[in-house]
């Protein structure tokens, strides 16, 4: 049985930084930088991570995920940068954790995981002493690195929250741009 992953450690940035979101928003002074940063905040999480649209780290981070079985890993979430560790738990119910040299990243049309190398084994112990957690890092590597149509698509959706402050437009028709954010992030989402 596979177990949702979860993060363990967030990105150490955004991939928009607040001055880019001011010169697309046209803004000058400090006055809204507070709101604009919760809108920024707002539309990375809307892209990035397990629960984000793109289903991909968008920056490094770390994330962990629990397997009852020992097997070909899958990595939900990439682009992996590498393994962290491998924890598992003895028959005697201590924690131990796998030699990574023995273990490789495999890069498939569904995704990462990772693989034994071969002539290597998993340990022999049983899988109901405890989950088997895998941890790994991914996202890319500093925000220039993130794809432009997904920075862009942050952009045109803190631009759009900050004209439109209000969950409906009254006496506005609204129309949505052909190659907007949808267009942008289309060729980045996770299919599956």
């Amino acid at each position: 049985m596979k177990f949702a992953p979860y993060q363990i450690t967030a990105p150490a940035q955004l991939p928009v930084t607040l001055d880019e979101i001011k010169a697309h928003c046209r803004v000058d002074g400090e006055s809204e930088d507070d709101y604009l940063t919760g809108l920024l905040q707002a539309a990375v999480s809307y892209l990035d991570g397990y629960s984000g649209i793109l289903g991909k780290c968008l920056l490094v981070q770390e994330w962990a995920q629990e397997f009852a079985w020992w097997g070909d890993f899958p990595l939900c979430l990439g682009p992996v940068i590498d393994l962290a560790s491998i924890a598992y738990f003895d028959g005697d119910g201590e924690s131990q954790t796998v030699d990574l040299s023995g273990v490789r990243i495999e890069r498939r049309v569904l995704g990462a995981f990772a693989c034994l190398k071969v002539g290597a084994s998993w340990p022999d112990t049983d899988p109901d002493a405890g989950p088997i957690t895998v941890t790994w890092r991914a996202g890319y590597e500093d925000a220039a690195a993130v794809p432009a149509g997904i920075r862009h698509a942050i952009k045109l959706m803190v631009g759009h929250w900050f004209e439109n402050r209000e969950a409906v437009l009254v006496g506005v028709a609204a129309n949505q741009l052909p190659l907007a954010v949808d267009a942008l992030i289309a060729p980045h989402r996770k299919v599956l």
